[in-house]
């Protein structure tokens, strides 16, 4: 009883969709948005959150930057100091001794 109910509403529902084209196609396009607005977000989440990184010991990771005692302090997306530059960097690589690796 409950099931023909049901299945009577979907057919007067989708019945008067297809009726009107353009709502059907609006109808359509907004869910395909939103579908694929939460699968992108998942996979985001997936990736990083919920799997971490795929690398061995990511607790060991260290973000350089470059403190200059003159310079008044930035605060940027990676804590205090300026980003260092390629040419910073190589140096900064050759000359230390306190990392285990230093990627670049």
């Amino acid at each position: 009883m409950i099931l023909d109910t049901v299945n009577q509403d979907v057919r007067i529902g989708l019945r008067i969709l297809f009726k009107e084209k353009s709502f059907c196609l609006l109808a359509v396009l907004v869910l395909a948005l939103g579908i694929a607005g939460v699968t992108t977000q998942f996979t985001i989440v997936n990736a990083f959150v919920l799997r971490g990184f795929s690398f061995p010991h990511p607790e060991q990771l260290m973000s350089v930057g470059i403190l200059d005692p003159q310079a008044p302090p930035q605060q940027n997306n990676f804590g205090n100091g300026f980003i260092p530059t390629a040419a910073d960097y190589e140096d900064l690589k050759a000359g230390q001794n306190s990392f285990a690796l230093m990627s670049g």
